[in-house]
């Protein structure tokens, strides 16, 4: 079992490595607050110190549920942790660039990217399960007929 989740990390750096980052960004965010992110709490003003623990907590959990899913191979964790990591990548994007204009493009960009890549993941992982699924029914119809 060792080995599977090394083949993991190997055929996965980059979902592993985002994931992590996910949970120590996240997990900042949550024990911090609005101390994470000085375009946070230029954005968002007197409420950034709730909504940065709330961003922290969704991001965590959402890299937790990843990595979950990813080396111990159940989707239906991966999947959900895709969809908080990408909302938050995209709000954490959207506030950077509020927050500090121009002096933010570059977290700002970074963090759509890495939005992107998750739904694009979360696309790809559906895809996979639609045609595993047409073909157990394919074989569930040949066993049928025998």
């Amino acid at each position: 079992m060792k080995r599977d989740r090394r083949e993991h990390l190997r055929h996965n750096p980059f979902g592993t490595a985002a994931s992590g980052g996910a949970v120590v960004l996240g997990g900042l965010g949550a024990i911090l607050g609005d101390d994470v992110s000085q375009g946070m709490t230029l954005s968002l003003h007197a409420s950034a110190t709730v909504v940065a623990h709330l961003w922290g907590l969704m991001l965590a959990t959402g890299g937790i549920l990843k990595l979950y899913g990813l080396y111990w191979g159940r989707s239906t964790m991966e999947i959900p942790g895709l969809w908080m990591m990408s909302g938050a990548y995209f709000f954490y994007s959207l506030t950077v660039a509020a927050g500090l204009g121009m002096g933010g493009l570059a977290a700002a960009i970074l963090s759509a990217a890495l939005g992107v890549g998750c739904l694009i993941k979360v696309k790809i992982i559906m895809r996979h399960a639609r045609i595993a699924g047409r073909q157990h029914d394919a074989h569930d119809a040949h066993a049928e007929d025998e």
